[in-house]
Parts: structure tokens; sequence; C-alpha cells
């Protein structure tokens, strides 16, 4: 039986002793716990987060994917508000061209572009625009690129809310994660923690999500490129 985000939350104020196995929540708004309910409810977002990042697994449903259109003189593009990572590269579909991530980051992009008008032509790498959130290119597109196409799949923001909200991985996983949310929850609410539990319940977590078949697979294995840029790098080729 899939356990949705209201056993969660009752399982761990039952681990930390605030609702008792005969005193259930029967909805994630109680005046009298609100303050406990609002900290499971961050605990097991945070947890979720840092199991799947740490597994380098895809959540399911955490995918979806957008597009980028090229335009004469435009070097910043908006991204999807939902927006939480791109899974590089981009890719232009029809043309057989790839935006790749830039390996040194936007300030070092930017240095390196000392002079930016004079890059232009076909982009072969690009970063995100920390102040502006815009995925921001290292060649600014003339004419001939003008109107092509790059498709991405990026990770989403996909936080569990509602009381129905189901736990995106098996009971296993369930079972060995609400120790170590339990140990999250008593951080969050007066700094104290056990760590031997956290580390093992988390490992055996981790473990458990691993072992779990997947239904698909998110990532695209491209052959082999190599790319002379004006910046003197191979952007298929970043480590």
């Amino acid at each position: 039986m899939s356990k949705n985000l209201l056993n969660g939350v009752n399982d761990v104020l039952q681990k930390v002793q605030i609702v008792r196995s005969n005193h259930l929540l029967t909805t994630l708004t109680n005046s009298q716990w609100q303050i406990f309910i609002d900290n499971a409810i961050s605990s097991w977002n945070e947890a979720i987060d840092q199991i799947y990042s740490k597994s380098d697994i895809m959540r399911p449903k955490q995918a979806d994917e957008d597009t980028i259109t090229l335009q004469t003189n435009v070097r910043s593009y908006s991204l999807p508000c939902d927006l939480v990572q791109i899974r590089w590269p981009l890719q232009d579909e029809t043309n057989g061209n790839f935006i790749n991530k830039y390996p040194g980051g936007y300030e070092e992009l930017r240095h390196s572009l000392i002079q930016p008008e004079n890059y232009t032509g076909q982009p072969v790498t690009g970063v995100i625009d920390p102040i502006e959130g815009e995925l921001y290119i290292d060649m600014l597109p003339t004419s001939t690129e003008n109107g092509d196409v790059y498709r991405f799949v990026y990770w989403k923001d996909t936080g569990m809310t509602r009381s129905s909200d189901i736990f995106p991985f098996s009971d296993v996983v369930y079972r060995a994660l609400t120790p170590f949310v339990a140990e999250l929850w008593r951080y969050n609410q007066n700094q104290q923690t056990n760590e031997k539990v956290k580390k093992e319940s988390f490992g055996r977590a981790v473990r458990a999500l691993k072992q779990e078949p997947r239904e698909s697979s998110y990532i695209k294995r491209f052959g082999s490129v190599t790319v002379t840029t004006p910046l003197g790098y191979d952007p298929y080729n970043v480590g």
C-alpha cells in the first residue's frame, strides 16, 4: 500500500511523541498541532530531495521538457519558472547541434567574452545567469541561427503539500527513511538530533531506493563529438 503525506506526518509525529496511534491526525490543518505538522511536512520534503540527490536518480514525474528558440542578437533566454536543474545538453533536433554546460560557470564565461559582440554564430555552451535566472549562451546568434529550436529536459520543483500526495517510492524506502525524517524534525524543532540514527536510516533508504526498478530513463547518451570554439575548449568534454 502506497503511503501518502498524511501517513508520513502521522508516523513522524508518533516517533517524536506528539501524537499517539489512537489519536492520529485526519487532516494537515490543526490549530493545536500546526507548528508540528508544518515541521513534519518540511522535513519530509527535505528528506526526499536529499535521497534523490544522493542516489543521483530522477524523482518520478520530476522531469519536464521545454525549448528555447534562438533569436538574432539575443544572448539570454527565459527558462521555466518551476525549473530546478537543467539536464544538459540542449539539443537542436533539426540540425543536430547541442548547447552544453560551460565548465567554468557564469562569471568565467562573462570574463571570457572580452568583447561580447564579437562572438557571433552557432552557440556551443551556456550557463544559467544567477542574477536573472535566464540561459546565457556563449555565441550571439546571427540571422543564420535565428529560429533554431533547442529542446531540453529539466528537473522541476515537485514538493509534497497535500494530504493525499503519494510518496514517490516504495513502502520499503518509506520505512527506512522515516527515522531520518523524525531526526530532521527534532533538529528543526529544538536543534537536537541523533546523528547515528540519521546516518543509518538515510543509508538504508538510499540502498533501498537504488534497488527499485526504473520504468524509464531520461538520460540520453550521445556519441563522441569534438568541437573547436573561439574560447579554446571542447564543450562536449567538460568532465
